[in-house]
């Protein structure tokens, strides 16, 4: 397959969730528990995208030209998902509320993506892979509504890499 180029456009997060939620309700009968992972992970890969996106926006804004359209991308594709993790999990107070849940539903969302992914001994019930479905399409646009400086703060920290010793 040869891919082409387009200005950039992030994955569209809710797009993301409702490919899970048609995952989890496939025509003609219930759905297999490839489909019940593949939703769960697609809960987590929402979040990640509104992440990006809201990096990218943020410390970029809208891609004007060439230029802008590079430094949008790299920001985007800069969010690395350990890094994230790490990051939003060291945020404690300070945040408001939107912000915490963003980061306390990232990482939980996170760990039941590589649960899904890697481990053939977990099962996951429908019911509880649309509530996850729900809960990260609140979080995201909950996220989206928070103050722009605060998710200007949280861009720098997950998509910049620390020096040895720095806090």
């Amino acid at each position: 397959m040869t891919p082409t180029t387009r200005p950039p456009a992030p994955v569209d997060w809710r797009n993301l969730i409702r490919v899970g939620e048609d995952l989890l309700n496939p025509p003609g009968g219930r759905p297999t528990e490839e489909h019940i992972r593949r939703a769960v992970s697609n809960s987590y890969y929402a979040l990640f995208h509104a992440l990006a996106a809201s990096n990218a926006n943020v410390l970029v804004g809208t891609p004007q030209g060439a230029v802008d359209e590079k430094a949008w991308t790299r920001v985007y594709r800069g969010l690395d998902h350990g890094r994230a993790r790490r990051e939003l999990q060291q945020l404690q107070g300070g945040l408001s509320v939107e912000a915490q849940y963003f980061a306390d539903v990232f990482t939980l969302s996170q760990e039941n993506r590589h649960l899904a992914d890697y481990d053939p001994g977990v099962a996951f019930a429908v019911y509880e892979t649309a509530v996850w479905l729900e809960v990260a399409e609140y979080t995201c646009e909950s996220y989206l509504q928070a103050d722009r400086r605060e998710r200007a703060i949280i861009a720098a920290l997950t998509t910049v890499d620390r020096r040895r010793g720095q806090p």
